[in-house]
């Protein structure tokens, strides 16, 4: 069999330390409801937390955490088709290969990373950024426990470009801000929290799902759009020299 598969069922193995003896899905439940049916297991607060094996329209074992997959295991689709990696919040991320099984003909598999449940190439691509030629400097950094907010941490040098009067509180110079922040994919966004001194601003939302699209507009008129694949806390930075 494949490395990684291997790799993944040794994780799982060394991860239970208890064999299934019952049926748990009276106390115990999935929340994907493709996995939806039988569940063998261990629990935490009535949901599927830790090693376990469920079975609905599809099949899932490996490890779960609070009723999703979340982390090593091997997930088998009702065609024949399984894929052996790594889950977060029920979705493939991370390094993983999928088995196509083809009857009367060679199998094949696709190996590499996946995030937000999509297959993203040869390197672990977590987001999609067009703004990049708009400022001086940025990095968009993602944690690696799952999260559910995005801050935005937009600076400036002292200094107000031609026909920009000073607009805070009558000191010179001015503050690049995000005026405005919109979601696709029927994403909802929350504001949490600004912040605003002489030469930075900071903001804070909570999303309610990933992967999203955002669409945002500056205060000098420029607009971006961001990609964020997988649920985590994003921390983003722009900067401008002005």
């Amino acid at each position: 069999m494949k490395n990684i598969l291997i790799a993944v069922t040794i994780i799982c193995l060394l991860h239970a330390g208890v064999v299934f003896a019952q049926d748990s899905t009276a106390t115990c439940k999935v929340l994907l409801l493709n996995l939806s049916g039988t569940y063998k297991g261990e629990c935490k607060d009535g949901l599927a937390h830790g090693q376990g094996e469920a079975a609905g329209m599809n099949r899932y074992s490996g490890i779960f955490k609070y009723g999703k997959p979340n982390g090593a295991g091997i997930y088998y689709y009702n065609d024949s088709t399984y894929h052996a990696g790594y889950f977060l919040e029920g979705q493939k991320e991370g390094k993983g290969e999928t088995h196509y099984v083809h009857k009367g003909r060679q199998d094949s598999t696709v190996k590499g990373y996946w995030s937000g449940n999509e297959f993203r190439g040869k390197k672990y691509i977590t987001y999609a950024f067009d703004g990049a030629t708009k400022f001086d400097r940025y990095e968009i950094n993602a944690s690696p426990q799952t999260g559910r907010t995005i801050s935005f941490e937009i600076s400036t040098t002292s200094g107000s470009p031609t026909g920009v009067p000073s607009d805070f509180q009558g000191q010179p110079g001015y503050v690049l801000r995000l005026v405005d922040l919109n979601a696709g994919n029927k994403a909802i966004i929350r504001l949490l929290s600004v912040v605003e001194t002489p030469t930075k601003f900071h903001v804070t939302y909570d999303i309610d799902s990933f992967p999203v699209i955002l669409y945002a507009t500056m205060s000098n008129g420029n607009n971006f759009k961001l990609e964020l694949y997988k649920p985590a806390t994003w921390n983003v930075r722009l900067y401008i020299n002005r």
